[in-house]
């Protein structure tokens, strides 16, 4: 009991500082997001770098490699809770990463994708994908030498998605989005017609800056989230990080007034998982909630299965009336349908609910078939327009509005797209179970009462921060593995019932 007691404080000491280089990345990445100077940028790379080689350091040093390999010995059954064990594998894993990823790598890596984010910026201005095919060339590679240096025998695109959401592999991920993208084919084949019957310009109305901020975050702060632990600012491209365990950062973009309130509600999805991990997660340092698609899962879900719910808006859309009284000759019935149209377009942030997942399944598609070298760079743009005319039905006007529309590989998150897919798969079931826990869920929602569905998620999910993996989650959570059954049916009875043109 006293080794296994000295042991695991050891461990959690070492987390605990590895947390605190992870807080000061994630500080850097808040900056670069938030406007950082074209002439500070060689610096700030230059910092990063440095941070990143001493928290490479502290992983190799001879004090963590001891522990580690006291970690190895020891057997899990012996831990005493799930976040001992959770905290032993975290250690053993990143002190493996650690070790096989050259430091050099690491820091290439890191100073390679600030570089590369200026880079796309430009090239999305101008349109000009051409311009930005050498450093998405040089990123791709650098993401293979990583998963090469990783696991050296395996696919390099299996460990990249393995990193990401763990337990998964291309060919299960594949499988997976072929039962998706079918089932949601045929849903948008079967309302397509009714659906381009729907009026859905009101969801371009806009009102003065200022308004529709304070629209957007009264009506955030009013599902419950607590506004003492995060902090909003704006961006061209919307993201949250976790700067610490009640620290979530979010930024968002008010383009418009309702996609300002969509885009608020995705992020504050993360930020909600972000700060909500209980006293054991933070103390083990596996607070944060679990990455990838489990993380997409919760965005996902309080922005259309709660934010795009009838009863949010049987609730929220007086208050928009009398903030906009231009809106009062639009009827509650008239709004939804706009809200929940099928409306094929080239752009995956903003896509509707029932065809979002086609958006990062193309990525995800293309991302494998580079890996397995059947396409190059070079042929990116012409196969992004091709599969969204076979997907969707639409070509995007040019770069910007195609290939160039995502910051992910620019920023090194090769290997992530599969996880919205997957996100909106894990909040259909995490749905269909909460509804079966908590029958009365969306009906108080529609009374302004978001306490029954924010306590099935915390009690079930966001509290245990990053203690189990995707699978164990999900398991623990609806009592049986992923079915994509749940999406589809969901989608179905929105898109063919519910939100059907009267």
């Amino acid at each position: 009991m006293a080794d296994r007691a000295a042991l695991m404080e050891q461990t959690k000491q070492i987390l605990r500082e590895q947390s605190y280089y992870r807080s000061a990345g994630a500080l850097m990445s808040w900056d670069l997001w938030q406007g950082l100077s074209e002439d500070g940028r060689p610096f700030r790379n230059e910092v990063s770098g440095y941070f990143t080689r001493q928290a490479r350091e502290h992983l190799v040093s001879r004090e963590t490699a001891q522990v580690v390999s006291r970690l190895q010995e020891f057997p899990e059954e012996e831990w005493s809770s799930p976040y001992e064990r959770a905290a032993a594998k975290l250690l053993i894993k990143s002190f493996q990463h650690a070790v096989r990823i050259p430091a050099a790598l690491q820091v290439e890596m890191n100073e390679f994708t600030s570089m590369a984010q200026g880079k796309w910026r430009q090239a999305l201005q101008q349109a000009d994908f051409k311009a930005y095919q050498p450093y998405a060339r040089q990123l791709f590679e650098l993401k293979r030498r990583t998963a090469l240096a990783l696991e050296p025998h395996e696919d390099p695109f299996d460990t990249l998605i393995g990193e990401v959401d763990e337990g998964l592999n291309a060919k299960e991920t594949g499988m997976i989005f072929s039962v998706l993208a079918t089932g949601v084919s045929k849903i948008l084949r079967s309302v397509r017609e009714r659906h381009a019957a729907i009026d859905n310009s009101v969801l371009s109305f806009d009102c003065e800056h200022e308004k529709k901020k304070r629209i957007t975050l009264h009506i955030l702060e009013q599902t419950g989230f607590d506004m003492r632990k995060s902090s909003f600012f704006e961006v061209l491209h919307p993201m949250c990080t976790g700067v610490g365990p009640q620290d979530a950062r979010v930024t968002t973009n008010y383009r418009n007034l309702f996609a300002g309130i969509f885009s608020t509600l995705h992020e504050g999805g993360h930020a909600r998982y972000n700060y909500s991990s209980n006293q054991e997660a933070q103390e083990y340092s596996l607070w944060g909630g679990i990455g990838g698609a489990m993380h997409e899962s919760q965005s996902r879900f309080y922005e259309n299965m709660v934010g795009k719910s009838r009863e949010f808006w049987e609730y929220f859309y007086p208050y928009v009336q009398s903030e906009c009284p231009e809106l009062r000759k639009i009827p509650l019935e008239s709004f939804y349908q706009a809200v929940c149209k099928a409306a094929p377009g080239p752009r995956r942030i903003g896509a509707d609910e029932l065809t979002y997942s086609l958006h990062p399944i193309i990525r995800f598609e293309m991302e494998r078939d580079y890996f397995a070298g059947k396409i190059r760079i070079e042929e990116f743009e012409e196969i992004w327009n091709e599969k969204y005319r076979e997907y969707l039905g639409v070509v995007p006007q040019n770069a910007a509005q195609g290939v160039l529309q995502d910051i992910h590989w620019a920023s090194g998150h090769v290997g992530y797209f599969q996880s919205y897919a997957l996100g909106d798969l894990y909040a259909a079931q995490f749905r269909h179970k909460m509804l079966q826990d908590r029958p009365d869920a969306y009906s108080r929602v529609a009374k302004g009462d978001f306490s029954g569905i924010n306590q099935w998620c915390l009690e079930q999910i966001h509290q245990y921060g990053r203690t189990y993996t995707p699978g164990q989650m999900l398991q623990k959570a609806t009592g049986e593995p992923l079915n994509p059954q749940y999406l589809l049916e969901y989608l179905k009875e929105k898109f063919c019932t519910t939100c059907s043109a009267v």
